[in-house]
């Protein structure tokens, strides 16, 4: 059974939020690195990673069970790394994945 078109489009939401939310926060810590902070944005860089990578196994319509935990983490990079656009993004990811088709196919495929 295919999966939801709702549930692709969260994953093509989720690549697309991920890869930018992990290079702007990159770009903080490159750029913050010589006072002493920028490490801190490396943690929501991983977390952008995190997203892309969940995104793209949704995209390819893989059932995930971490597809609402990659859109929170999305959420929570976006706004560490003050990118309004990524945590918009997420959050319409996140709403697409609450869907009732969506959580059916999950549950259908074990991964709710």
């Amino acid at each position: 059974m295919e999966a939801p078109q709702q549930y692709k489009t969260a994953g093509i939401i989720n690549l697309a939020c991920g890869v930018f939310s992990l290079l702007t926060n990159l770009v903080w810590t490159i750029t913050l690195i010589f006072v002493c902070i920028g490490l801190f944005w490396l943690i929501p860089a991983a977390a952008g990673g995190y997203q892309a990578f969940v995104g793209w196994q949704m995209y390819n319509g893989e059932a995930s069970p971490q597809a609402k935990n990659a859109s929170i983490a999305g959420i929570v990079a976006g706004l560490f790394g003050f990118n309004i656009i990524t945590a918009a993004g997420s959050a319409y990811a996140m709403m697409q994945v609450g869907e009732d088709e969506v959580k059916g196919w999950l549950e259908q495929h074990g991964a709710a």
